[in-house]
């Protein structure tokens, strides 16, 4: 028998698992590495401890939003009163912030962690953030660009090129949402 190469195996890996829906993927891949004599990794798993017993209703999120959920301490249910959660998906439906200004720049780094739960990288697109601000009545056509203009460090890029959120941006915003439900209980 010849020995597979890991990245082989991963493309075959990943060929067979993407024709499968995401609730069953952690199943799967479980059952695999039990087969094989492993014991199954927590990367496999969004048990009731990182997603609130929700992790069939959802599916799973990418590793790398477990990563941030678990650092900062986000929970499903409080994303829930950010986001409208889906099978490979996250639509923002609150947009916190005292003034127009701050609602900008909250969407513009909550459209970056819909992404994250969604894809696994918080990056996105200018046109997406802004098509936020306007379905959420805080587009200002006058001064959005002004809004934007002393963003900080919390997101990178340029409005052709796209934005991604840096790391004091994965911070803000679970500021932002953890904020929004200490208001909202």
């Amino acid at each position: 028998m010849t020995k597979e190469k890991p990245l082989d195996a991963m493309a075959k890996i990943v060929e067979i698992l993407g024709s499968l829906p995401a609730e069953e993927r952690g199943r799967v891949l479980q059952a695999a590495m039990v087969l094989v004599g492993e014991v199954p990794s927590k990367v496999f798993s969004t048990g009731p401890n990182e997603l609130n017993g929700r992790s069939e209703e959802f599916g799973q999120f990418p590793p790398r939003a477990r990563s941030w959920m678990k650092q900062y301490g986000v929970t499903a249910d409080e994303l829930q009163q950010v986001f409208q959660l889906t099978d490979g998906g996250a639509e923002v439906i609150a947009v916190p912030g005292n003034n127009k200004k701050a609602q900008t720049y909250n969407a513009y780094i909550l459209t970056g962690i819909g992404r994250l739960l969604a894809g696994g990288v918080p990056s996105f697109e200018d046109k997406a953030a802004r098509a936020l601000c306007e379905s959420s009545g805080c587009y200002d056509r006058a001064n959005h660009s002004s809004h934007l203009k002393n963003r900080g460090n919390e997101f990178t890029g340029t409005k052709q090129k796209g934005w991604t959120l840096t790391a004091p941006g994965l911070k803000r915003a679970a500021e932002i949402i953890k904020d929004f439900n200490a208001r909202n209980v």
